[in-house]
């Protein structure tokens, strides 16, 4: 019979050990790498203030939120759709210093009444309302809107020659890069630029548009100045090989 309740005995010892070895395993704890942080402070931020994305991460109230580690802290920031990578310092006093490489913004998208915002990289990403940017030129009129879903990469023909043409802008002429203000698609019926304190629009057309730059870049300056007659011409047309038409705006046909 005391083999008996010594065997029962063993067994119950040996079950409170497993049962005890299983909860701390299940427990957050720092010696598994894991650091509760008190609290975070974040830079790099352009685009928005440290509180919007602490917010959009569900972080801004970190005192009242258990068990936030290192892990859970660089997934939550790094999921936020303006932000590439994140770099992540934690102290000894368990206070978190955040550095966040935002995505670069290329222009702003219009469609369907709705608004976002394009990644240098031809990503689709939300316009958020409280967003820091400056100058941002306009894609507008895409003809394959309804196709596009935010955080989509846009690969598709209309997107990456808009995008050709901000890059070629910005390399050969800063000053009409500058002055960009909107790149209207017209649904597929071809390109117009217009700038900013010009008069023209620019008929570009799609297709060779490293030309079409050159030819814009050879005349900027005139019809840049209000005194020269060029600038009062209602339009540019670019679209012609080895020629350039200036009109009045009854004489455009699309």
């Amino acid at each position: 019979m005391s083999q008996v309740k010594s065997k029962i005995l063993g067994l119950l010892i040996f079950l409170i050990i497993i049962s005890v070895i299983f909860f701390i395993a299940l427990m957050p704890s720092q010696n598994h790498g894991a650091k509760n942080i008190l609290s975070i402070n974040l830079s790099g931020n352009q685009l928005l203030p440290q509180n919007s994305y602490l917010s959009y991460a569900k972080l801004n109230d970190i005192k009242n939120t258990n068990w936030i580690t290192l892990p859970i802290l660089k997934d939550r920031i790094e999921k936020h759709p303006f932000v590439a990578s994140a770099e992540i310092e934690v102290s000894k006093a368990r206070d978190a210093k955040v550095y966040v490489h935002e995505k670069n913004l290329a222009a702003i998208l219009l469609f369907d009444d709705q608004t976002f915002i394009l990644s240098d990289q031809l990503q689709l990403l939300p316009f958020l309302s409280n967003t820091n940017f400056m100058d941002l030129p306009i894609i507008n009129n895409p003809q394959f809107a309804r196709m596009y879903k935010v955080l989509d990469y846009l690969n598709n023909e209309e997107i990456i020659e808009a995008h050709h043409i901000l890059y070629a802008l910005k390399t050969k002429n800063e000053d009409m890069f500058k002055n960009l203000s909107e790149i209207n698609l017209n649904n597929g019926k071809g390109i117009t630029l217009i700038f900013s304190g010009i008069r023209p629009i620019i008929k570009f057309g799609r297709g060779d548009f490293s030309r079409k730059i050159l030819s814009l870049n050879s005349i900027w300056d005139e019809i840049k100045n209000v005194d020269n007659n060029l600038s009062q011409s209602d339009y540019v047309d670019l679209r012609f090989p080895n020629q350039i038409y200036l009109g009045k705006a009854e004489e455009t046909v699309l």
